[in-house]
């Protein structure tokens, strides 16, 4: 008798033939044979392509620790953690993240699947609202805030996407939020 395939190589698959092809793209039978398993077997532990889909994204959003619930008076320290989040989620799951943000805008499908990341993002925000109040960010809206934060990040996995063969060094978090800083700042009065 065969063995079980746990559901974190199914949660892997389906989230590589996900960035590989696109959701709805994507099959069932596809899923099931990046996976390992029966695509029948595949259907009775998660029912739907969508469920699996949410299962997969919920499991890996465990799995990466986030601690921002209590924000500091270190903008860097606070911006540190936010910069080594994104900058493992991209350069683990950079394929899925792009291809699913771009699909969530067409298929209710995969936006009801990003509602738990989306509230991630919510308190992203709150953490960038609490050092604008205290003066230590430029006042803009928040995710304004945060594309500017992580999009050396999120361009650096969309170029490895677009190119397979750019092979550049990780990103060092540090130095991503140190130039963040230099260019968001509050001016000093003179």
């Amino acid at each position: 008798m065969a063995s079980r395939v746990p559901d974190q190589v199914v949660f892997d698959a389906v989230l590589q033939v996900i960035a590989e092809q696109g959701y709805e793209r994507s099959t069932t039978r596809s899923i099931a044979e990046a996976a390992g398993i029966n695509e029948a077997t595949l259907f009775r532990r998660f029912t739907s392509k969508e469920n699996l889909l949410r299962q997969a994204v919920r499991s890996n959003f465990l799995g990466f620790a986030l601690d921002l619930d209590t924000p500091g008076d270190d903008v860097a320290a606070d911006l540190l953690t936010i910069v080594n989040y994104y900058a493992r989620l991209y350069d683990t799951r950079g394929g899925v993240v792009l291809t699913l943000m771009r699909e969530a805008k067409f298929s209710p499908e995969v936006a009801a699947v990003l509602t738990e990341p989306e509230s991630l993002l919510g308190r992203v925000d709150e953490v960038i609202l609490h050092h604008q109040r205290r003066g230590a960010l430029v006042v803009e809206p928040p995710r304004h805030t945060f594309f500017a934060l992580v999009g050396p990040l999120m361009m650096r996995a969309f170029a490895r996407r677009v190119d397979r063969l750019t092979t550049q060094t990780p990103a060092d978090p540090e130095a991503v939020v140190r130039r963040f800083l230099n260019g968001h700042r509050p001016q000093q009065a003179p």
